[in-house]
């Protein structure tokens, strides 16, 4: 049986999203409005049509006519709205984050601007040009191993990754042996391989009980006809790192799964993002304190705007979520 908060999530998303498709059809894609009525269901926060049109305006009109922000202002809208009181002063402050980034040494890039989101959520302002600094040296870590591999999609992880407290070379072994391990079990190696590491390095358990645990979560989805691509890897990695909750966390999603299907809107649409959708609110549910609901939020911004931002390139998911539950994953 579906349970009744995720059902009244899914009901709430359903009807959010008919009513934003119905308004926005023609000025935003598909994606970025299933990702906007996601987030306001995701955060519980009331959609304002009025305050949204205003975040949108305000990003175009305090950005340059090639910026990519306006092109992905409707993306880039509902996080603001559903993470600050002033989400326009929010934006003032996004872009001061990302030029302090490539600063740095980071490019200009869509998923640029998620990073500094992301940064802007979990780092306190004084400590902000360490963590960026930390983050460019993660990366630089990352390309020197995965060179074909890493690229911008790769910045919103490296800013979540620098808030570890472990130093430089042990978080690079641990993504290491996380990749190498989920490659032996069974996972091929690709660019969604390498952000399932990368997710999971922020788990304190041994890399084979994770590699173990990933291939087991996606033996139980495809025995249920809910086979998942490398794309996606995001929604394992969401399970994975309940810990020991995922074996209870996963009915709860192939339920919610079957449910989402069958509503308007949903039937005919992509199989894998209603297993992403789902399985972020399942595994919501298991987050109790506020900072770990918010991070979540950060986890679903940066998986659908790589969405939007690549159409079918790989598909960041829920990095954020792995600091959340690092804790309840080590139990």
């Amino acid at each position: 049986m579906l349970d009744n908060q995720i059902k009244s999530q899914l009901d709430e998303l359903v009807q959010l999203y008919i009513l934003m498709n119905k308004k926005y059809r023609w000025r935003a894609n598909d994606l970025t409005v299933r990702f906007g009525s996601f987030l306001f269901c995701l955060k519980d926060k009331p959609f304002d049509e009025t305050n949204f049109e205003e975040v949108i305006m305000y990003i175009k009109n305090n950005t340059g006519v090639f910026s990519t922000h306006r092109s992905k202002s409707f993306a880039l809208a509902p996080l603001l709205i559903t993470s600050f009181d002033d989400a326009k002063h929010a934006f003032d402050h996004l872009l001061d984050y990302e030029k302090l980034m490539r600063d740095t040494g980071f490019k200009k890039s869509p998923y640029l601007t998620i990073a500094a989101y992301a940064l802007m959520l979990t780092c306190p302002p004084k400590q902000v040009p360490q963590r960026i600094a930390k983050a460019y040296d993660i990366y630089k870590r990352m390309k020197g191993n995965h060179y074909w591999l890493t690229s911008a999609d790769d910045y919103p992880v490296a800013i979540l990754l620098a808030d570890m407290k472990d130093d430089l070379g042990q978080i690079e072994s641990e993504m290491e042996r996380c990749y190498h391990q989920l490659n032996e079990v069974g996972f091929k190696k690709s660019n969604g391989l390498q952000f399932l590491s990368h997710l999971l390095t922020f788990n304190p358990a041994p890399a084979e009980s994770k590699a173990i645990l990933c291939q087991e979560i996606v033996d139980y989805l495809k025995q249920r006809k809910l086979g998942i691509s490398a794309t996606y890897y995001g929604a394992i990695g969401f399970l994975a790192l309940l810990g020991n909750d995922a074996k209870k966390a996963l009915p709860e999603v192939v339920t919610a799964v079957n449910y989402l299907k069958k509503q308007q809107g949903f039937k005919w649409f992509n199989k894998e993002l209603n297993i992403l959708i789902t399985a972020s609110l399942v595994c919501n549910k298991y987050l109790e304190d506020k900072k770990h609901r918010q991070m979540m939020a950060t986890t679903m911004g940066i998986s659908i705007e790589t969405m939007v931002a690549a159409q079918t390139a790989a598909l960041i998911a829920a990095t954020s979520a792995a600091a959340a539950t690092a804790a309840a994953s080590s139990n």
